[in-house]
């Protein structure tokens, strides 16, 4: 066997292994030199495509405007390591796209350019071409729709319907795959072609950036900046401008971005620490020939200064911060007329509340009236502040008489910065529903018996609010479990509900006390639950009495008096008699008629059947009376100082004597006697 052979054999097991562990190693090595290439597609959810039409080549002013567009696109979305920036340029036929080198972006950008062609200016480029193949390589991402398309072009093209229908069926495609269509249409495009590529970029959401206008840089600069805030917009002279950018602590992002018209103008930006930026340093910070843009996460806290000097041309500085810091209101947004009102904002972090305590809070109020105030809010417990510290701040402001809308501006203020931060709102003040106590009484009777010892009304703005017995709260106390309260709606047609309420009280033992209760109402109003005010009702109730047969007692002593005058009247009409006949002297004259005489009433109740000497004018006697049977009369004779003497037929009487036979009665010299009729009246 040959000795080659042998060795082969015998080392069979060693070189098994080395061949397994150089496979292994070289293996290792291709991953570790194409890692960031195996797992940049798995990583990138976003691609940003730029086509570069080369008939830009042929003008001047197009090609310097193209390249500040490019140079801005790509240098803006290098920043953010899940986008892939590409660039291809087009005419009548694509050229080849690069993706564009984040580290050597601007070398990438420059090299691709100097080899485009230029292609003859009677030839027209292709953009359906551009805008086909553009999506082609978007469409390679697993997701499509976070991805944009931007077209560079002096829009060159005889837009025929053929030529329409294809475009507008390439930016449906756009659409519905939720990529944006972005036309940058340079100076030398035409009104014709710019309205048409308008039209295709607003049906995809995408923006059109009309080169040929004053206002196109600063549009464009736009598209770069969320919340884009004008800090200054002048045409420029000989004199220095500066101004000044003031950043809270809070800020994690910080964009400014910069137009000048005039290339010569020197734009410098200076950090709180008073270094100038330049665009080799730490910042994301590039100046163009008419843009100057930083980007910049968690910038340095305090005041950035921008200081410009140029002589000529349009000047326009935008700036964009993001603060995580905001400022949520708390509470009702609708308070009573006339009552206190609670402001309470709070200060979030990222979604999380806390205090801001190198900061101040202020609320300026606007009320109806035009009037402003303004208050320091609190976060130390005081004022309405329910937990110190808690990031909750809080202020009272007085009660509103009238109904109205308050408007409500909280400042966040930093001692050391003059950028606050603000958040506005709005209160409405309303009439509410109230309740209103329209008499009490004080209230006594038999126990078991109910009393009405109130009334109340509810009402919105003196106009009847009904509600419901469910709405209505009685507080009393419960350690008088003897005495039980009731609510009596006054009744209203076709509802269950009422603004007008009896309180009925009752005691199921005797008492002689003050008994007390709150009221309140609980009601649903402006789709906000409502609580009125509890309002207190005391009253005096008085179940200690005596009762006869189910009846007070003094209500027995008039029935007593009533039967007792009823009963003399009825004694009376018995016991009355028919006063009759007259007094007639010798001649036949009457000198009384006994039925006209008055007499005092109550004689006449206590003696019906008497008339007193008294009450006859025409007797020269008082001490007596005559009185009147049925059948007799009789005079009545009681001594009394001063009367004459009295006789009958002439023999002096001094008792009770009848006359009724027409005896003469004689006195002072004068004759009468009685007789039944008058004497002419006889048959």
């Amino acid at each position: 066997m040959d000795n080659s052979l042998k060795i082969f054999i015998n080392n069979y097991d060693i070189l098994k292994k080395v061949f397994f562990l150089g496979f292994v190693s070289v293996t290792l090595l291709f991953c570790i030199l194409n890692l960031k290439n195996i797992f940049a597609d798995e990583n990138t959810d976003r691609t940003i495509f730029i086509a570069y039409d080369s008939y830009t080549l042929n003008d001047e002013e197009d090609f310097r405007t193209s390249k500040d567009v490019i140079y801005q696109i790509a240098k803006y979305y290098s920043l953010r390591d899940d986008t892939t920036v590409k660039l291809q340029s087009y005419g009548s036929i694509n050229g080849n796209p690069i993706e564009i080198n984040k580290e050597n972006l601007k070398v990438s950008i420059d090299d691709y350019l100097s080899n485009v062609k230029l292609e003859s200016e009677n030839l027209m480029s292709n953009h359906y071409l551009a805008i086909s193949d553009g999506f082609t390589q978007i469409a390679e991402n697993v997701n499509i729709s976070n991805s944009e398309f931007y077209l560079i072009s002096p829009l060159n093209i005889n837009i025929d319907e053929s030529s329409e229908i294809k475009l507008n069926n390439l930016s449906d495609l756009y659409s519905s795959s939720e990529i944006k269509l972005n036309i940058m249409s340079l100076p030398s495009s035409l009104v014709k072609n710019r309205d048409f590529f308008s039209q295709i970029s607003q049906n995809t959401k995408g923006n059109f950036i009309d080169f040929g206008t004053n206002k196109s840089y600063t549009d464009f600069i736009k598209l770069f900046l969320k919340n884009p805030v004008l800090l200054i917009d002048t045409n420029l002279d000989s004199k220095p401008l500066s101004n000044f950018i003031n950043v809270p602590p809070t800020v994690n992002k910080l964009r400014i971005g910069i137009y000048r018209q005039d290339l010569k103008t020197k734009v410098s930006l200076i950090n709180p620490d008073g270094n100038e930026l330049t665009e080799n340093s730490d910042y994301n910070f590039w100046e163009l020939e008419k843009i100057i843009f930083l980007d910049i996460n968690n910038p340095q806290s305090g005041t950035w200064t921008i200081i410009t000097n140029g002589s000529e041309g349009k000047y326009e500085v935008y700036t964009d911060t993001s603060n995580p810091l905001e400022l949520r209101t708390f509470g009702d947004k609708i308070y009573p007329v006339d009552s206190e009102i609670l402001l309470e904002v709070g200060t979030y972090v990222e979604n999380s509340i806390m205090n801001i305590s190198d900061a101040e809070l202020q609320v300026r109020v606007r009320d109806f009236k035009g009037t402003e105030t303004i208050q320091i809010m609190n976060d130390i417990g005081q004022k309405g502040d329910k937990v110190a510290l808690d990031g909750i701040y809080s202020a009272i402001l007085p009660g509103v008489p009238e109904q109205s809308m308050i408007d409500i501006e909280y400042t966040l203020q930093w001692k050391s910065l003059s950028t606050p931060i603000k958040q506005m709102d709005q209160i409405k003040v309303e009439y509410y529903p109230e309740l209103n106590v329209t008499s009490i009484s004080n209230a006594s009777g038999k126990i078991d018996q109910e009393f009405v010892i109130g009334k109340f009304e509810t009402s919105v703005n003196n106009y009847p609010f009904l509600v419901g017995l469910d709405e209505i709260d009685l507080i009393t106390d419960n350690s008088k479990n003897y005495i039980t309260y009731r609510l009596d709606p006054v009744k209203i047609k076709d509802t269950h509900k009422s603004y007008e309420f009896k309180i009925l009280a009752s005691s199921s033992m005797k008492i002689k006390e003050e008994i007390s209760l709150d009221i309140k109402m609980n009601t649903t109003y402006l789709d906000q639950e409502h609580q009125t005010p509890p309002v207190k009702i005391s009253v005096q109730l008085d179940t200690n009495f005596l009762y006869i047969f189910g009846l007070r007692y003094y209500y027995w002593l008039v029935i007593l008096v009533a039967i007792l005058v009823i009963a003399i009247l009825i004694i009376n009409y018995f016991r009355r008699a028919n006063i009759y006949g007259f007094l007639i002297d010798v001649e036949n004259n009457v000198i009384v008629d006994f039925s006209e005489i008055k007499r005092n009433p109550i004689e006449k109740m206590t003696h019906p059947k008497r008339i007193n000497f008294k009450d006859i004018k025409q007797l020269p006697y008082n001490g007596g009376y005559f009185e009147f049977l049925e059948d007799e009369v009789y005079i009545n004779i009681i001594s009394k100082d001063g009367d004459p003497s009295i006789r009958i037929n002439s023999v002096p009487v001094t008792s009770r004597e009848s006359i009724s036979q027409g005896q003469w009665i004689g006195s002072s010299g004068k004759q009468v006697r009685f007789n039944k009729n008058i004497p002419y009246m006889k048959i």
